[in-house]
């Protein structure tokens, strides 16, 4: 098992991350843990030479410091291309560097983990991960995360901005759940595990300034084999951040200096059209062109008018030729209404139709369309609790 780390200008959690790392029970095998200092192109001087020192630094002290069962490998990659150069191509460079370690030792089936330098982790971090993975048919998963919702360390307003913006998370999920979609998972760079080989399968890590997580699972997730460990905690930073235009750091930004709004989210109803389209998605295979707008007067007008309008028939005749039966027809419907096309269409309806509500409303709602009593619910820490407590105890897993 190999943990790879991105660090640009991390000197002041990387030490805190590498020492829980330490502080971890020893797992059945060895663990390697890979830490990726990089820099920009347009960076100062001043910033790579703290860089170069921070680097020294942990081969010098916390690589010896480290238990024998773990071995700490640095890379320094400076220089790199201002045009993609952000944690995904950090995280790239640990990975296919480890990716080709498995390959020279002929261990395919090796585990990679991601990690982020300001993330900490439960001591049965590297114990949860391997025994999870010793099922040989599990190829990639999500970890379990979970936030710090209160402290000394940052302002009370990033714990206020945290716990709606989790909230806000977990309620995303659990509604593309309900409303049928079969590859609905968290995308966090921190908190990722694969094989390998379905690292190689799915392409390797994509070279984004952001989103890079999201955009690889997609490739990931449809593999097969992947899941969720839910018997182990990654604790993620909720530390405002100007590194990239979403994601955690700049959701809680945003909270803090008025641009943004964790407050909402996307409404509910938006999910429960999309449920009934993919509960009627296997009437399209026996369906001729020429039939598809009078088939969509049974659904929702904001449904119809993502369809008629985002260029889905033409994706979807592309699909159907290539599927002589409706069980192929089936199983590849999400590859045109996969992840991105969600999102397309979520932010269409938000931007037509509806508009973005409180996200404790929301996931309240979601709750009880669900048959879930809610009564006992009135504050967020409480609510967000009980969406902790779904992942935890039903962990979903895609064969």
């Amino acid at each position: 098992m190999v943990v790879v780390i991105p660090a640009y200008k991390e000197e002041g959690f990387l030490f805190d991350t590498l020492n829980a790392l330490y502080a971890c029970q020893q797992p059945k095998g060895k663990v390697g843990v890979v830490v990726v200092f990089n820099a920009s192109e347009k960076d100062a001087v001043e910033l790579v030479e703290r860089q170069e020192w921070c680097a020294q630094r942990v081969r010098e002290v916390l690589a010896p410091m480290a238990p024998d069962w773990i071995e700490v490998e640095v890379l320094e990659a400076y220089r790199l291309s201002a045009k993609h150069f952000g944690a995904g191509l950090a995280r790239k460079i640990g990975m296919d560097a480890t990716v080709q370690l498995f390959h020279r030792e002929d261990h395919p089936e090796g585990i990679l983990v991601t990690l982020d330098a300001d993330t900490s982790v439960r001591s049965d971090y590297f114990t949860a991960i391997e025994r999870w993975f010793e099922n040989p048919s599990r190829l990639g998963a999500n970890i379990y995360f979970e936030h710090a919702l209160e402290g000394r360390l940052f302002a009370p307003e990033v714990y206020e901005g945290i716990t709606k913006y989790e909230l806000h998370l977990r309620y995303y999920m659990q509604a593309h759940r309900y409303a049928g979609f079969p590859f609905a998972f968290h995308s966090m760079g921190s908190a990722m595990a694969m094989r390998a080989v379905a690292y190689a399968r799915a392409g390797g890590m994509p070279r984004k300034q952001a989103g890079e997580d999201f955009y690889f699972l997609q490739k990931l997730i449809p593999l097969g084999g992947f899941g969720e460990i839910s018997s182990t905690v990654v604790y993620p930073s909720p530390r405002p951040s100007d590194r990239v235009i979403f994601g955690t750091g700049a959701a809680i930004t945003g909270h803090l200096d008025g641009r943004g709004n964790v407050e909402v989210t996307y409404n509910l109803k938006a999910f429960e059209d999309l449920r009934v389209f993919f509960e009627r998605k296997s009437d399209l295979f026996a369906l001729e062109a020429d039939a598809y707008e009078n088939w969509t007067y049974q659904l929702s007008g904001p449904m119809r008018s993502f369809l008629l309008n985002s260029r889905f028939f033409d994706e979807l005749a592309v699909l159907k030729k290539d599927c002589a039966r409706q069980e192929g027809f089936d199983k590849r419907f999400f590859e045109v209404f996969n992840a991105f096309k969600v999102v397309k269409y979520l932010n269409y309806v938000h931007e037509h139709f509806f508009e973005k509500a409180p996200v404790f409303d929301m996931a309240l709602a979601l709750l009880e369309r669900r048959g879930v009593a809610t009564d006992e619910f009135l504050l967020e820490t409480e609510l967000l609790a009980y969406y902790r407590s779904m992942e935890v105890e039903n962990p979903a897993f895609i064969s």
